[in-house]
């Protein structure tokens, strides 16, 4: 699962329309003030023992280290996916923090309700909360999974789509972000695949995505995404999360990208060759 296995065209519609309905659904919240409702009905009763470890695993599988991972694991050597990860996480950034920089949205916690939520782990305050960045994260991870996919199998897109929103819905049970936070993040983070996709579609976006898919197939370039597959594990067990209830879903992914490091440091000794860059799928008609 490492090459492009949709058509961009239909890819591209998707994720644009998708991302682009989610942003206005979430404004659209925001500015109806639906906010409080919704993040209180979140927060009706106070979570469990197994409450807690759920979501904290999974809005810990949202962070950016988690990302990285996991993204990279799904490449097994065509470079495809992996020269494409660089760019989706300069754009989503980018669309994450100016976006926090311009608005200066107070989290949840900054505000009156707090006597009222149910806050799982950290207490998060400031003025940064919209757009989620955990929601921005999860939704470029599961885009780029779903363009490797085999298209045959639309289940497994839309089990993948299922659990960034979960990811994304965390960050408002686990009282860090509004409802319309996550819902703007989830669409920017679509949207974010989206740009980097056309980009790479033709003129200078194209020959520099295929000279990195290239230069990542060799055998010096598997060795370097080994290499920063073991750094991710290390930021990610060094990281403080602020959920010291998914301590065993940080333990987890690190032995994950441990794992893929050395399937593909052993790859590169084997002397098999990886698999070619085939051409984007075509068109149906």
């Amino acid at each position: 699962m490492s090459t492009l296995q949709v058509s961009p065209r239909r890819a591209l519609a998707w994720l644009g329309g998708a991302g682009l309905v989610l942003v206005l659904a979430g404004i659209a919240v925001h500015f109806a003030g639906a906010d409080p409702a919704l993040l209180l009905r979140a927060h009706a009763s106070a979570p469990t023992a197994f409450d807690t470890v759920l979501w904290s695993c999974l809005t810990v599988l949202a962070l950016g280290w988690c990302a990285l991972i996991v993204v990279l694991a799904a490449d097994r050597g065509a470079g495809w996916l992996a020269a494409l990860l660089l760019p989706v996480f300069i754009v989503g950034g980018l669309l994450t923090h100016v976006t926090k920089w311009l608005l200066a949205v107070p989290r949840p916690a900054a505000s009156g309700l707090l006597p009222q939520m149910h806050v799982i782990g950290e207490t998060f305050r400031g003025s940064v909360s919209m757009p989620s960045g955990h929601s921005v994260t999860a939704a470029a991870m599961a885009a780029l999974l779903c363009l490797v996919v085999p298209g045959r199998r639309p289940a497994w897109r839309a089990l993948l789509l299922a659990g960034a929103a979960l990811m994304a819905a965390s960050r408002v049970v686990v009282g860090a972000h509004w409802p319309s936070d996550t819902l703007v993040g989830f669409g920017l983070g679509l949207l974010s695949v989206a740009l980097c996709l056309a980009a790479v579609q033709s003129g200078p976006g194209q020959r520099l995505h295929q000279g990195l898919a290239r230069r990542i197939r060799t055998r010096a370039g598997q060795r370097c995404v080994a290499v920063v597959e073991v750094l991710g594990a290390v930021g990610l067990l060094a990281e403080r999360t602020g959920y010291p209830a998914a301590r065993m879903m940080v333990i987890a992914v690190a032995v994950l990208a441990c794992a893929s490091a050395a399937w593909r440091w052993r790859a590169t000794r084997a002397a098999r060759p990886f698999p070619a860059l085939p051409d984007a799928p075509a068109e149906r008609t």
